[in-house]
């Protein structure tokens, strides 16, 4: 069945990292960016594409074991899947201790969250795929709304004069971008939308993030863009209605733990079905373990760790690429998994 995966991947790394990075390299001019980063995911989905074709109704699990080679790639994906699940499960926390539960413990933020996505893998792939449709609706409905709420905000001012950023920084931008939102699309290997409709839910979330980035910067401008660390609730705050009501911004941040909570939850089925079958509840839950020690325990109360991780993203998922990049290679020479 289709299903709206692709939408809300591309738009979880966003979230506390994807919007601080851009805005940091490209000030007002980070819209430009998410142009240029749109066409270079472009040709990351086609690489993926041809990778997904392979494995369409396998398992990737007993494909790759067939070989020794194979069994380095399947070691890659967990690894990949690893780094996606901590990376989520560190931003998570950061946010709701910045402006909610300043003093709750993290692991008390993380475990409703990750035992939601630990029930989502128990069940069919037909309940995240139904999932994700739904919460795409609300996705679109929320992000419609509050932009109508900030209108009266805007200052296209904010937004002059256009281009005044370093080439150098607009195409690492766009580098950044096209990391952040294309690289971990690979997910969704065993979901079987095609090619036309991942294409078209990634540009669906790319518009989304655009009107998001535009709506910042010309109600923002450029001082505060670089200021906030969560920019994309900040501006949120300046919302009032009937020079009364307010607060409403926190309605807002469902849109966040929508692709933060879908994405998770992709990623930790993708790791229950590499693990190996024999014990496989037991593989499962150590790993789950294992990344809730290391996002919370080791990284997450750690600052600068959390800084050095951010700004290496998109460098660390490029690396990734570039192995799944030989894997496709290898697929296409290797008579034992032919």
């Amino acid at each position: 069945m289709k299903n709206k995966l692709t939408y809300f991947i591309s738009r979880s790394s966003m979230f506390g990292i994807g919007f601080f990075l851009l805005f940091q390299r490209s000030g007002k001019d980070a819209w430009i960016a998410v142009i240029l980063g749109s066409l270079l995911a472009i040709f990351v989905m086609y690489i993926y594409k041809y990778i997904k074709e392979y494995f369409q109704n396998k398992n990737i699990r007993d494909t790759l074991n067939k070989t020794k080679i194979g069994q380095f790639y399947k070691i890659i994906f967990i690894l990949f899947y690893f780094y996606l699940a901590i990376i989520i499960i560190i931003l998570l926390p950061m946010f709701v201790n910045s402006f909610y539960l300043l003093y709750t413990p993290k692991i008390l933020i993380i475990i409703p969250f990750l035992f939601l996505s630990i029930y989502i893998t128990h069940k069919d792939k037909n309940t995240l795929e139904w999932l994700s449709t739904l919460l795409w609706v609300f996705s679109i409905v929320i992000i419609t709304i509050y932009s109508l709420f900030l209108t009266k905000y805007i200052d296209f001012n904010n937004l002059l004069p256009i281009y005044t950023t370093k080439n150098i920084n607009i195409l690492l931008s766009s580098f950044i971008y096209a990391s952040i939102t294309s690289i971990p699309q690979i997910l969704t290997i065993n979901y079987h939308n095609s090619f036309k409709d991942d294409l078209k839910d990634y540009l669906l979330g790319t518009i989304s993030t655009f009107f998001i980035i535009f709506i910042i910067i010309i109600c923002l401008g450029e001082p505060l863009i670089k200021i906030y660390s969560f920019p994309e609730y900040a501006v949120l705050k300046q919302i009032k209605i009937l020079k009364f009501i307010e607060n409403i911004e926190n309605l807002s941040t469902f849109i966040w733990y929508f692709d933060l909570f879908i994405t998770l939850s992709t990623i930790t089925t993708n790791i229950k079905e590499i693990m190996p079958s024999k014990y496989n509840k037991i593989y499962f839950y150590l790993a789950m373990l294992i990344i809730v020690y290391i996002a919370t325990f080791l990284i997450g109360s750690n600052y600068r760790y959390i800084i050095t991780i951010f700004y290496t993203y998109p460098y660390i998922l490029f690396i990734f690429f570039l192995i799944f990049v030989t894997l496709l290679i290898y697929i296409k020479r290797s008579k034992k998994l032919k």
